[in-house]
C-alpha cells in the first residue's frame, strides 16, 4: 500500500498517473475516497466539412477587395 500526503495547495502526487490525467473521486462516507480515472472522448477540431461555411464566392469577392489596396511591389 502506498502513503499519500496532501499538500499545502490541496495537492496529491500519484506516482503510477500521467501528465494530463482526469480522476474523479467519490466520498464513501466511511473515510474512504474511490478514485476512477475519466476517460475523455478524443475529437477532430474541426471535422471534415466544418470550415466550409468560411470559404464562399462572397468571402472571396471580399477578401480580394481587400487585397487590391495592398501591394507587395516595390516604389
Amino acid at each position: 500500500m502506498k502513503i499519500l500526503t496532501v499538500d499545502d495547495q490541496k495537492r496529491i502526487q500519484i506516482p503510477d498517473a500521467k501528465p494530463r490525467q482526469v480522476f474523479s473521486y467519490v466520498n464513501n462516507g466511511d473515510g474512504t475516497l474511490t478514485l476512477a480515472l475519466v476517460k475523455a472522448k478524443a475529437s477532430e477540431p474541426f471535422p471534415r466539412g466544418s470550415l466550409l461555411k468560411y470559404f464562399t464566392p462572397e468571402k472571396d469577392q471580399e477578401e480580394l477587395a481587400l487585397l487590391s489596396g495592398c501591394s507587395l511591389k516595390p516604389e
